[in-house]
C-alpha cells in the first residue's frame, strides 16, 4: 500500500480543455494539484487555462494531440524540466464514433479513427509518461473508458444500453481496458497503479449533448465524480480495476 506524501502533486489530464475533462481539471486544481492541461484544441485551451487561472489554480497548458506523437513528447519533456515528475496522468481524450452503423457495415476508416484516438493515443501518453511516473514518489494512471466498453454488461439484457452496438467506439474502449490490465500487472508492486474509469452517461461536447440531456444523461459535475475521487484517494492501493461510481464493474 502506498501512502501519498505531502508533496506538490502534478497532474496531466489529456482534453482538458472543455467537457470532462475541464471538470476534472477544476476538482483536482482545487484540491491543490498542479494542473496540465493536455490539450488538442489550443484555442479553447487558452479559455480553459484563463477559467482555471481566475480560480486560483495552478495551470499550465500544453499542446497534447494524442494522435501526434511529437506533441506528445514535447508535453512530457515540458514536465521533465519545469517539475520532473508526474504523479497523475488522466486519460481523458477521447472521441465518439465518426458514425453510428451496423457492425457489417462499419468501414475499416471509422475503426481505424476511433482506434487511433482512444487506443494507440492514449497508450502512446502512457508510454511517454512512464519515465515521469517512474520518477514521482507514487503516481496513478486512470484511464477514462466506458460502461458500454464492459463485455460482460454489454451481453446483459438487463443492461439499459445492451442493445446499443457502436462497433468502432465500444471496441476501441474496450482495448483501453485492456491497456489497463497489461500496465497494471507490469507495474503491480511499484508506485505506479493503473485503472480504468466509467464516467457513465454524460452530456458533453463529444457527443450530440442535446440528445444526451434530453434522454436522461448526467451533468460533468455528476459525470466526473468516480475518476476525482480515485484521483484524490489518500492511498494508492487499487490497481487492474475497472470502477464507477458505484464500485466495480465486470470487465
Amino acid at each position: 500500500m502506498f501512502f501519498l506524501a505531502d508533496k506538490q502533486i502534478i497532474t496531466l489530464i489529456t482534453g482538458a480543455e472543455r467537457g470532462l475533462g475541464l471538470q476534472y481539471a477544476k476538482n483536482l486544481g482545487k484540491a491543490g494539484h498542479v494542473i496540465i492541461i493536455g490539450a488538442y484544441d489550443m484555442t479553447a485551451g487558452q479559455a480553459a487555462l484563463k477559467e482555471l487561472q481566475d480560480d486560483g489554480i495552478t495551470v499550465l497548458l500544453s499542446h497534447c494531440d494524442i494522435t501526434d506523437q511529437a506533441t506528445v513528447d514535447e508535453t512530457m519533456a515540458t514536465i521533465k524540466a519545469k517539475y520532473g515528475y508526474l504523479n497523475i496522468l488522466l486519460n481523458n481524450a477521447g472521441i465518439s464514433s465518426p458514425a453510428f452503423e451496423k457492425p457489417s457495415e462499419t468501414s475499416d476508416e471509422h475503426i481505424e479513427k476511433c482506434f487511433a484516438t482512444n487506443f494507440y493515443g492514449t497508450n502512446r501518453v502512457i508510454r511517454a509518461a512512464v519515465p515521469l511516473l517512474k520518477a514521482a514518489d507514487w503516481a496513478k494512471v486512470i484511464n477514462m473508458t466506458s460502461d458500454l466498453s464492459s463485455l460482460t454488461r454489454a451481453m446483459d439484457p438487463k443492461y439499459g444500453y445492451s442493445k446499443i452496438n457502436d462497433l468502432p467506439y465500444q471496441a476501441s474502449k474496450t482495448a483501453v481496458n485492456a491497456l489497463t490490465m497489461g500496465y497494471a500487472k507490469e507495474f503491480a508492486g511499484t508506485n505506479i497503479t493503473f485503472n480504468s474509469v466509467n464516467p457513465g452517461m454524460t452530456a458533453t461536447d463529444l457527443v450530440n449533448k442535446k440528445q444526451f440531456e434530453a434522454n436522461g444523461a448526467q451533468s460533468v459535475e455528476a459525470g466526473a465524480k468516480a475518476a476525482t475521487e480515485l484521483a484524490l484517494a489518500k492511498n494508492n492501493d487499487v490497481n487492474g480495476q475497472f470502477l464507477e461510481a458505484a464500485g466495480k464493474i465486470a470487465w
